[in-house]
């Protein structure tokens, strides 16, 4: 067991290739980032970039056909090759995740209290103690009524309340760390307040550290201390106050045409899984792309504080 210092979640040069009858495609290109304990992290791009895939790498979730290579440091352990036994004594209790669309993620056949019974067995086999605890947490994340939610499917509650009980089936066995993926996917405007006061609650009282994987910018501003932007399977830019100032043409771009601010559309479109590019993969949709960027692939450089994956700031 780890002791009860801070961890942070390093990746060194991780890729994720899938091999699919059409060849071998990247989804997650050779990204070294460092996510810290002590504060959330907001992860976000255009649909495809990669951005659930790398929480699946994190948490050892990625499909057979996926081929892993680079490291995931957490504390002593490399997820990257750990053993299956040691993944299941990290997951759940060490990180743990809140998936996107929790409509699909409860099993729409059994009741709340068997849920999350099964959540908490990870981590206690005591049958009473995991009442009590399952409990103690519906009660934390806003239940009044425990006895009827435990005894609800998940389609007798409305879409706030199965998102409030996702969020406590993935803080069950009290993890260090917890990934939420698009937590506020398909919710209206009032859905999207409650899951901000719910992730903002974990924050405060759960967790050392989180990723939000998110389209959801307003809650990327309020609730994440540092923001890591993807493009086609690469980590572009990232650091503190980014959606304040952006640095890279493509982050710019992205901030650029959402509606709230204009809906300016970027040139061109992202570039095709699989597809080979040998400099920037932004260049052929950037104003600034040189033949320096067409021909070589810019590393990540250090700015003000960031880094960012442009030759503008080499």
């Amino acid at each position: 067991m780890l002791d009860e210092s801070t961890y942070d979640i390093v990746l060194q040069n991780t890729t994720v290739e899938f091999d699919i009858s059409s060849g071998a495609v990247k989804a997650v290109d050779n990204v070294t980032a460092t996510f810290y304990g002590g504060q959330i992290t907001g992860l976000i791009g255009e649909s495809g970039c990669g951005k659930s895939v790398l929480a699946h790498a994190i948490l050892g979730m990625l499909p057979s056909y996926a081929k892993l290579e680079g490291n995931i440091l957490y504390g002593d352990k490399n997820i990257a090759s750990a053993s299956t036994k040691e993944m299941r004594s990290l997951r759940g209790k060490e990180i743990g995740l809140i998936p996107q669309n929790p409509g699909d993620s409860l099993n729409p056949v059994r009741r709340i209290e068997a849920q999350l019974d099964e959540a908490l067995l990870v981590a206690d086999e005591n049958s009473k103690r995991r009442k009590n605890k399952a409990e103690s947490l519906l009660r934390s994340f806003g239940f009044d009524n425990v006895k009827r939610i435990f005894s609800s499917y998940p389609f007798e509650l409305s879409g706030g309340m199965q998102q409030r009980v996702i969020c406590t089936i993935g803080v069950a066995c009290s993890p260090r760390w917890v990934l939420a993926d698009e937590p506020t996917k398909g919710l209206d405007i009032d859905l999207r307040k409650q899951v901000y006061d719910t992730l903002e609650m974990i924050k405060n009282k759960s967790v050392q550290g989180m990723i939000v994987i998110t389209h959801d910018l307003v809650l990327a501003e309020k609730l994440c201390q540092c923001i890591a932007v993807m493009y086609s399977g690469e980590i572009v830019e990232m650091g503190k106050d980014v959606l304040k100032t952006p640095l890279h043409p493509y982050t710019k771009g992205f901030l650029a045409s959402l509606p709230e601010n204009g809906m300016h559309p970027m040139k061109g479109i992202s570039p095709k899984p699989g597809d080979k590019s040998f400099g920037c993969k932004f260049a052929p949709r950037c104003s600034y792309c040189t033949e320096r960027c067409i021909n070589e692939k810019p590393e990540q450089y250090e700015y003000e504080g960031r880094t960012v994956r442009c030759f503008l700031y080499a």
